[in-house]
Parts: structure tokens; sequence; C-alpha cells
């Protein structure tokens, strides 16, 4: 599996992503094949679809102020997160513990890096819309049939550092069930299943970056996937009380 970095000019409200991608392709000299997956963050995505928020226009509720002397944070950036998230878990030092679209993050997916300066930029609306557009246009535009993922970044439970995970995808399963195979000694697989489009987001996010990178865009070229009308995250979620992790905390509010 090869993953291709490309960078980009800054995103604005408004711009198309499809055209972005063209010219980054361009300007590295790169065409795509058949079979390809193409990386988007989310972030180019959330300005592009215009989902910028300036904390200067937020006013904090009583609930954002209590959060954010708890866990020493903005308090309009407190209300920010909880007028995005679904549940507020808890929190530490700067970030709260939210579920925002059946994903445990870390505010929301709301984020301050590399948003215009006094802003916030916010997760698309609806990711798997999203990838399947960009998608189709990319598919119109290159005659090629790839498949695409948004990709952010979130911590791991009792790990340091960020690893990049599925958002939304289109054109492949995001999710490959192993139940009923068999392993190398012959014992039957009961309960794996495989992360397709995490793994693919992962990949692409270690060469993304996290910081003044400036490449939103990846190509990740002979991955294990199967391309499909696959076109819905939701089937690699998990409820609350299937979880590992999250059933093992109570449901409420902070």
């Amino acid at each position: 599996m090869i993953v291709y970095p490309l960078r980009s000019s800054l995103a604005k409200p408004g711009d198309s992503i499809p055209e972005l991608f063209s010219k980054a392709l361009a300007k590295k000299r790169t065409r795509l094949k058949t079979g390809d997956i193409v990386a988007v963050s989310s972030k180019i995505v959330g300005i592009c679809e215009n989902r910028i928020r300036y904390l200067d226009s937020i006013r904090p509720g009583w609930r954002a102020r209590r959060l954010a002397r708890k866990h020493s944070m903005v308090p309009s950036f407190a209300q920010a997160v909880l007028d995005e998230a679904d549940t507020v878990v808890g929190g530490v030092k700067g970030a709260l513990l939210t579920v925002k679209n059946g994903d445990a993050v870390a505010n929301a997916g709301i984020d301050r890096k590399n948003a215009p300066e006094g802003a916030v930029v916010i997760w698309p609306r609806y990711a798997d819309l999203s990838a399947v557009k960009i998608r189709q246009s990319i598919r119109r535009r290159s005659g090629k049939n790839v498949g695409v993922v948004i990709v952010d970044s979130r911590v791991s439970p009792m790990r340091l550092g960020t690893t990049g995970f599925a958002i939304g995808c289109a054109g492949f399963e995001p999710v490959e069930d192993l139940r009923g195979g068999v392993d190398l000694f012959g014992g039957r697989i009961e309960i794996t299943f495989r992360a397709i489009a995490d793994g693919v987001a992962a990949s692409a996010q270690l060469v993304m970056g996290e910081a003044s990178d400036q490449i939103p865009f990846a190509i990740v070229r002979d991955a294990p996937v199967r391309l499909s009308n696959g076109h819905d995250i939701r089937s690699a979620k998990l409820t609350w009380n299937r979880c590992l992790y999250m059933s093992q905390i109570p449901r409420g509010n902070d």
C-alpha cells in the first residue's frame, strides 16, 4: 500500500473541494487510478462548507461557564462544544470527552487549529453525503472509480497522541466482517471485524499531519479495499452498551 500526500492552497468558504483536489493532483503531477481511495481532511470539508463559528459571537450559558471553570477552557469554546455534542461524558484540562454522531471524540470534533483567527471549524453536517458528492465529482472529472474517506483525528483510551479515523466514506464498505473465518491454527474467528475505513484514514493522517503541513488530501493506493456502492460510516459504529469502553461509563452529562 502506498500513500501519496497532496499539498493544496488554503481553502475558503464556498471553495470547491474537487477543484482544489484537481489542482493539487496537477501540481504533484500525479494521476488517479481506479481503486484508489481519496482521503480528504474533515477540516477542509468544514471550511469549504462554511462550518465555521467565531467565538466572539457565541454567548456561553451557565453550563458552558461551569464546564469552562472545571476544565480550564474558554467559555465560548465550551458553549460551541455543547452546541455540537450529542452528549458530554466528562473532561480533562482543556478538553471535553463527548459523543458526536455516535463517535467518542474530544470537543465534539471542533478544532481551533488551522482555523481563521478567533474561529473554530466544525465537522461537516453530513460527512457521508459530503464524501458521496466528492466521489461523484472526482469520477466525472477523472473517469476513475475511486473511494473517498473523510479523515479526522482522535485520541485512543490510555494512549498519548492522535490517530486518524473516518467520519464519512463513500465507494467502499467501511468494515469487513471476519467472523466465521479461521485463524492460522484452524480456530474459528468469533468476534473480529476489521475497521477498513479507519485503517485507511489512519494511514492517510500520518502524511496529512496535524499542524501547518497544508496537506488536506492523500491518495491511498493498493489498499486492501473492495470498491462498492457503500457510502455509510454508520455501519462501523457501535451503540453505547456494545462498546467495550463506553459501556463502562454511566450515561449522563457532565
